[in-house]
């Protein structure tokens, strides 16, 4: 079975559970906009997310 690959939006991103989110997202060959405002996120949580060539 093949999935389709979506442009997902992630908000609250680089927080605990939006960073792993993205990560699982990421995994499943799928597009994210990871958006954050830092309040309670750390860009620690999403640096090696970065580096991905998605």
């Amino acid at each position: 079975m093949q999935t389709v690959s979506k442009r997902i939006l992630v908000t609250g991103g680089a927080g605990f559970l939006g960073s792993h989110l993205c990560e699982r997202l990421l995994a499943r060959g799928h597009d994210i906009l990871c958006v954050d405002n830092y309040f309670t996120g750390r860009k620690d949580n999403i640096a090696h997310l970065l580096r991905e060539p998605h």
